[in-house]
């Protein structure tokens, strides 16, 4: 039912509009993938925008949550409370990238359907192609041939002498050197660094058993990704800046007065100091005591 739904919604359009792409860009699949790849980029740009802009809140705002872990340790529950006071959200950046992971769901398997790796997957496509789109099922089988000697439809990498995953790393390496947040944390700043080294060799291992047209996909998207990335450099600086100065301006919690919770310690009222006037008849009287008790 999750499946189909999927289909209706995400699988179906893209491979009909990387259909209408080929047929509008002189049937070069390559071509198409590239220009779907940037629109979709283009319509997730605000979900990337937004995850970009946590990033720099969170790494703005490292210092003083350290302050709040090591004061409030023993208090999960007030800190907690105090991380939400300075607007700490640990989902913050997740949320765009949970967003747009059904995209790139859906455009990894629009490309690998269309490319129909199978006689009974070529069979298959005819059922996803929209009826109102002219011509569009004249296209079908596609010309996968890329620079005379690439089966864009093929998993057999040997042929192009494994260049298509080496791009793919290398290009995947340097998106994310080059998007990369710094942290002031050498525990976040250690986890990005290997991350950025790991996350490269995952990705261009996978593509080993892939088409080499989702190799091309993942090229043209990391490329796009980091243009969009310098586009939108100047807004993403003045951002940082101000998270920057609202964190130094910050009182830092060492200062507040009182308890652990910031509150002022509750002291003992001082003593009222009571002064006793003496008198001429209290002191004849306490004379008289006197001389009866020597008597």
């Amino acid at each position: 039912m999750i499946g189909n739904i999927f289909d209706l919604l995400v699988v179906n359009p893209m491979t009909n509009i990387l259909l209408l792409l080929y047929g509008l860009l002189g049937q070069s699949f390559v071509l198409s993938i590239i220009v779907l790849t940037l629109i979709i980029r283009l319509v997730t740009l605000p979900l990337t925008f937004k995850q970009q802009v946590s990033a720099a809140k969170m790494a703005a705002m490292q210092p003083r949550i350290k302050e709040i872990q090591e004061k409030y340790k023993s208090d999960p529950a007030k800190q907690q409370a105090e991380m939400r006071k300075i607007g700490f959200s640990p989902l913050g950046g997740c949320l765009p990238l949970v967003i747009q992971f059904p995209v790139l769901i859906g455009l990894y398997q629009a490309i690998v359907r269309t490319l129909s790796l199978t006689p009974l997957s070529l069979l298959e496509l005819g059922r996803y192609v929209y009826d109102f789109l002219p011509n569009l099922s004249q296209l079908v089988p596609i010309n996968g041939i890329f620079l005379g000697f690439m089966d864009l439809g093929s998993t057999n990498h040997a042929a192009s002498f494994y260049a298509i995953p080496i791009i793919v790393v290398v290009t995947t390496w340097w998106s994310s050197k080059v998007m990369q947040t710094p942290s002031t944390d050498p525990t976040a700043a250690q986890t990005n660094q290997m991350m950025t080294m790991t996350m490269p060799l995952m990705i261009g291992f996978f593509s080993l058993s892939t088409p080499i047209g989702l190799g091309i996909y993942w090229i043209a998207s990391n490329l796009i990704g980091a243009l969009q990335y310098y586009v939108t450099k100047p807004r993403m600086d003045a951002i940082k800046a101000q998270y920057a100065a609202e964190a130094t301006t910050a009182a830092p919690l060492s200062s507040a007065k009182g308890g652990v919770d910031g509150s002022k310690a509750i002291s003992a009222p001082p003593r009222a100091k009571v002064k006793v006037k003496s008198t001429g008849r209290i002191n004849q009287s306490a004379s008289r005591k006197d001389q009866e008790k020597g008597k």
